[in-house]
């Protein structure tokens, strides 16, 4: 990047920061900007691998892509786990689904206790983002799956 590239994108950057501190005006109602993952050149594909590539918007907008290999290694790793936990679910609960729109219903979550290492269950009334299981009954079976070894995340 040359010296004008630089300046003109600095100047870029500083109108974009001027243009976000604009307040509506005549009453309108500005509409907040959504986030975006910002992606990058490392993803995460289906089999979990890490590979570096140019970014697609589809990938970037699904959250598989990451700036550096470290970031999409580590999100790997995570990933697997989320994915393999909700599997473990869907096995256990087939087409069994959380009522959310019932705020007394109580649904049923696993936590890892890393000092003890073993997991557990909680339960919660409102959303979460995290697999959860209907019955109190489910997700003490996966707990003992995940204890005993029988599923590694």
């Amino acid at each position: 990047m040359n010296i004008y590239e630089k300046t003109i994108k600095d100047l870029q950057d500083r109108v974009r920061a001027l243009e976000s501190r604009l307040t509506p005006c005549d009453g309108a109602v500005a509409e907040p900007k959504k986030w975006s993952p910002v992606g990058g050149d490392w993803w995460i594909d289906g089999r979990g691998e890490v590979e570096e590539a140019d970014t697609s918007f589809g990938s970037q907008e699904f959250g598989v892509e990451r700036p550096t290999e470290q970031q999409a290694v580590r999100a790997a790793l995570e990933m697997r786990k989320f994915n393999r936990l909700l599997a473990l679910r869907d096995e256990m609960c087939g087409d069994d689904v959380v009522d959310w729109n019932s705020s007394n219903t109580p649904k049923y979550f696993l936590v890892y206790n890393a000092f003890e290492n073993v997991w557990d269950l909680s339960a919660i009334h409102k959303s979460f983002v995290t697999p959860c299981f209907k019955t109190e009954e489910q997700a003490r079976l996966a707990c003992n799956m995940l204890n005993l070894g029988k599923v590694e995340l």
